[in-house]
């Protein structure tokens, strides 16, 4: 049998083992979404120098931040506890352990702890780089 011959046997056997293995890991989708949590939709997005960031917060029980907004697209995941978040017109909306938020852009609103134990958030930022994370309402 020629080399090339035998080169294509062994490749579609590896081919075949690797189709068929299986694995344990298990995947479930937190979070696909074009919108803000308030419906606003996701305009197409012009960076021409993409940062990315994660950040963990944690908010101790009754702990808010200040009235804030963002100007890029950040995702929260609630680790653990109840966060609830509530806009500058007095929208809210209340999240708990293991559950995902695709939060506002440029609308102010602050988060706050309304659990019984601190609240931990991983954050997600992507946009232009040097864009700051938040600004703060004056």
């Amino acid at each position: 049998m020629n080399k090339v011959i035998k080169l294509i046997i062994v490749l579609f056997i590896m081919f075949l083992c690797v189709t068929n293995s299986s694995y344990s890991a298990q995947k479930d989708v937190l979070l696909r979404t074009t919108s803000t949590w308030d419906n606003a939709e996701y305009k197409k997005l012009k960076i021409k120098k993409p940062e990315v960031t994660v950040l963990k917060i944690v908010f101790n029980i009754g702990e808010e931040l200040p009235m804030h907004k963002h100007d890029l697209v950040n995702i929260a995941y609630v680790k653990k506890g109840t966060l609830t978040v509530i806009t500058d017109d007095n929208k809210e909306i209340t999240l708990h352990e293991g559950e995902v938020l695709p939060e506002l852009i440029g609308k102010y609103h602050y988060g706050k702890n309304t659990g019984n134990e601190p609240v931990e958030l991983v954050v997600f930022y992507i946009g232009e780089k040097g864009t700051p994370l938040s600004v703060n309402k004056k």
